[in-house]
């Protein structure tokens, strides 16, 4: 019988879906407890044809709906009471699924987060920083109090009832992905409280920095735009510790492009480093020194991203699309 629906959206993931499907091939877990579901997203490039050697569930959109609209498929194609919801760039640990099964045992949790672990899935120099900072922000937040304010999309099960009860992920968000985290808030509100749980996990293919910091202007506005809608916000990178960074490294910038500020320049500086002392100080310890600077210099420059993200959100377009 199977108890476990893994749901992965896929577009344009022909270079990085064979890894994440090997990794379920490899797992721990008794094979007929658990399906696998590739939703390929109208996707141009050989993301069907990566899927079709493996021993999964393909379904083809006929055209691109994006993340939610894919992840809202899988889930009505699940034939599980648990959805698994793994992103097509992540592989999976080799008792992920396993280790889903016995959270979910306990009938009393409904939703559960994990996240990425430490050493990322493609090495290099600012794939290792975003993996460590990644793992370094749900060690001081879900991992500290085994709970999430929201749900981590690319590793994350939750009850399908529970899915279909909240109406899945809302596809209407444009600007920056952030469906996991207004689907987290529908779900708390109906008294789903989300667990965090270390076993879900995975190794994750980042992108290079340019392409990360695009991600986090996007989302950053869309975060602060969905802020009146949300009741907490405290888990992984979206956390008190780094939204004080990101303001200082803004305000550091800020300081020195415009005299007028210049003042500001050193006591916002002061401020980055102080909050993100504990991070570059695990990077200095897993990495060595060489790497904390280096790692110290990427972070500056998206912790100013994310700021200037904060403060332009108001301006541009909005947060949703409109009703056709």
């Amino acid at each position: 019988m199977i108890a476990l629906s893994v749901v992965i959206p896929a577009y344009n993931a022909e270079g990085h879906l064979a890894a994440c499907l090997q990794g379920f091939t490899e797992q721990t877990a008794d094979r007929e407890l658990y399906e696998v579901i590739v939703v390929d997203d109208a996707s141009p490039d050989g993301t069907a044809a990566a899927a079709g050697r493996f021993d999964v569930r393909l379904v083809r959109h006929p055209q691109n709906l994006g993340a939610a609209g894919a992840r809202n498929t899988g889930v009505e194609a699940a034939q599980g009471d648990v959805i698994l919801f793994v992103d097509s760039d992540v592989v999976p640990a080799r008792g992920l699924v396993e280790a889903t099964l016995a959270i979910f045992s306990d009938r009393s949790v409904r939703a559960a987060t994990g996240r990425y672990l430490p050493e990322p899935a493609n090495d290099t120099p600012f794939a290792r920083y975003k993996a460590l900072w990644t793992w370094h922000c749900w060690e001081a937040t879900g991992a500290a109090t085994g709970e999430s304010g929201h749900l981590q999309g690319a590793l994350s099960a939750v009850r399908k009832p529970d899915l279909l009860a909240a109406g899945g992920f809302d596809g209407t968000y444009v600007g920056g992905s952030v469906e996991d985290y207004e689907l987290s808030d529908r779900l708390r509100a109906a008294g789903v409280r989300i667990v965090f749980d270390d076993r879900i996990a995975g190794r994750h293919h980042f992108p290079d920095l340019r392409t990360v910091a695009r991600n986090y202007w996007d989302r950053t506005r869309m975060w602060v735009r969905l802020a009146p809608q949300r009741k907490g916000f405290s888990s992984g990178q979206a956390n008190r510790r780094s939204g004080i960074a990101a303001v200082a490294a803004f305000g550091g910038v800020a300081g020195l492009l415009f005299p007028p500020l210049l003042p500001l320049a050193i006591p916002a500086q002061a401020v980055w480093f102080a909050a993100s002392a504990p991070f570059l100080s695990l990077a200095a310890r897993r990495e060595g020194l060489g790497f904390a600077v280096y790692a110290a210099g990427v972070h500056f420059t998206l912790s100013a991203v994310v700021g200037a993200a904060a403060v332009s959100a108001p301006l541009g377009q909005g947060s949703r699309q409109e009703p056709e």
